[in-house]
Formats: structure tokens, C-alpha cells, sequence
């Protein structure tokens, strides 16, 4: 498999997710970040192997969307 085809489900995820924080849909990144935690318990389990190292992208996306939703409740 190439490029995108490669890529895991949850990391396509995370690229919906930036693209709805940027253009400000926050309900819709919100419910992509729900998605991503399902993506991820499914991508585990019994008998399977996460090669992922780290999973600061999706605790790194939590914190953008607090800190966005904080801004949008001030204007």
C-alpha cells in the first residue's frame, strides 16, 4: 500500500479534524475526535500489534479544541 491507502484509519481521522477546526466547524471536529476514540479501540485488541509510538496527535487534538471552543465562548 501507498500514500494515503497506508495510512491508518485514525490519522485520516486527525486530518478531517484540522480541517474542521480551520474552518471553524467545531461541533463536526468534535464529533471526528468521538470517531477517532472508536477508530482506536478498533485498531487495538487481542492478538494485534499498535505500531504507533505516541499518542500525543490525538491528546495534542483534545487540547486544540478546548482551546478553540474557550475562544469561541468569549467572542
Amino acid at each position: 500500500m501507498s500514500g494515503q491507502q497506508g495510512r491508518r484509519l485514525s490519522d485520516k481521522l486527525l486530518a478531517a479534524f484540522d480541517q474542521a477546526c480551520e474552518q471553524g466547524h467545531l461541533d463536526v471536529a468534535e464529533q471526528i475526535l468521538r470517531t477517532i476514540e472508536l477508530a482506536l479501540t478498533r485498531e487495538g485488541g487481542a492478538g494485534r500489534t499498535d505500531h504507533r509510538h505516541e499518542t500525543g496527535p490525538v491528546v495534542d487534538a483534545y487540547a486544540r479544541l478546548k482551546a478553540l471552543k474557550e475562544k469561541a465562548a468569549r467572542r
